[in-house]
């Protein structure tokens, strides 16, 4: 199907008076075009900044030892001192401003549409899209870290093997759920147990399975939901118990690192933020022709374009990951990623001379990253 037409204007002649024309009957203007965001990430991960200062500290520190106890002994000792090792710290800062801008009038436009009411509608549409693409870029960008970020520090980077069964695609989706359910408690009962690692310090750490935000690929705990919950699976099941968070595939992937010359391929590589990236061929995009020398724009986890060059030997040209239908799930720290937010400002003002008003919504959070005090486990199935 080609791309839909938009309306040329054209009025019909009347079947009557051919010498008049047919009106308009209505216009409408469709809103409530962001339903939802997979937003439920990033709004439990939201920590109050500040407009004084910048910077979030977070301290992490070790387990201390007990000693031999030598009774009368200890008296000679009692002004030795026993100092903690140094604590770890780890700076977040708040340093990513964006903003989001629109320009509407009250005048010229209004002879668009025949009535007020309409009029309305269509300004309030558009001044809504303020408020819905600010919940996109907070959504995608956050969903986007999540899916890709890994740590190979300790076991934060697992592997299962799924099972095969040749002619037999039920027992074998069977098996794989259930493998898959063994392994995600495997790690559970391991991260409830003392240990050094499941954090980048390798600090001496205990968790409670209720510590952890369990992030799935939805092909994964889509195929054992839809598959396998007859045979495996029940309301009280592992998946539906630690299934709080699902993403679409889309924004679970490898992160592109400098090094060796990568180009996307129009289909696998997608954009790790919002960005603008310039096409070196032609692209066809609602209904048009982009031109070579194009700005094309990309929230975090949609697709580039064909043959854009990501990065290089010596650095990163376009922020991007590559898409991997191998990792199952993360099981991520509640405390993990922090999404700090600074301000949120919206201003506007008229300008009298073009009877337009500008609209600005100007917000500030962190550059991303993970805590190191915290685990940030991500499961794959192995190569």
């Amino acid at each position: 199907m080609a791309y839909p037409v938009n309306y040329a204007g054209k009025l019909n002649a009347n079947e009557i008076f051919a010498s008049i024309y047919n009106m308009i009957i209505s216009q409408q203007v469709f809103a409530d075009n962001i339903k939802d965001t997979k937003a439920s990430l990033v709004d439990a991960a939201r920590v109050d900044g500040s407009m004084y200062g910048d910077t979030k500290l977070y301290y992490a520190t070790d387990v201390l030892r007990s000693y031999a106890w030598g009774g009368d002994a200890e008296a000679s000792k009692l002004l030795e001192l026993d100092r903690p090792e140094d604590p770890e710290c780890q700076a977040i800062t708040l340093d990513v401003f964006r903003q989001i801008r629109l320009t509407v009038d009250n005048y010229l436009t209004k002879r668009a549409w025949s009535s007020e009411n309409a009029f309305n509608e269509f300004n309030s549409v558009m001044l809504g899209w303020i408020r819905d693409t600010k919940r996109v870029y907070d959504s995608t960008t956050y969903n986007t870290f999540i899916g890709t970020y890994e740590t190979s520090e300790g076991k934060q980077t697992q592997t299962v093997t799924l099972p095969t069964v040749e002619g037999d695609k039920e027992a074998e989706n069977r098996l794989q759920a259930q493998t898959i359910a063994t392994k995600v408690a495997d790690i559970l009962v391991d991260l409830e147990d003392v240990s050094r690692d499941y954090n980048d310090y390798q600090n001496l750490r205990s968790y409670s399975a209720d510590d952890f935000r369990y992030v799935w690929n939805s092909a994964y705990v889509n195929k054992i939901n839809k598959l396998d919950v007859p045979t495996i699976f029940h309301k009280d099941g592992l998946i539906d118990k630690f299934a709080q968070y699902t993403l679409p595939a889309r924004y679970f992937g490898d992160v592109v690192v400098k090094g060796t010359a990568v180009t996307s391929d129009g289909t696998s590589y997608r954009s790790l933020v919002e960005q603008d990236v310039t096409l070196v061929e032609a692209l066809t995009y609602k209904g048009k022709t982009l031109p070579v020398g194009s700005k094309f724009h990309l929230f975090a986890g949609d697709i580039i374009p064909n043959k854009i060059a990501l990065a290089s030997a010596s650095a990163v040209l376009v922020p991007s990951y590559k898409e991997n239908s191998n990792i199952i799930c993360k099981i991520v720290h509640k405390d993990a990623v922090p999404y700090m937010s600074g301000f949120e400002a919206g201003t506007s003002f008229f300008n009298s001379r073009s009877l337009t008003e500008n609209n600005y919504l100007t917000f500030g959070h962190n550059t991303l990253e993970a805590i190191h005090d915290k685990p940030f486990i991500t499961l794959k199935v192995s190569a």
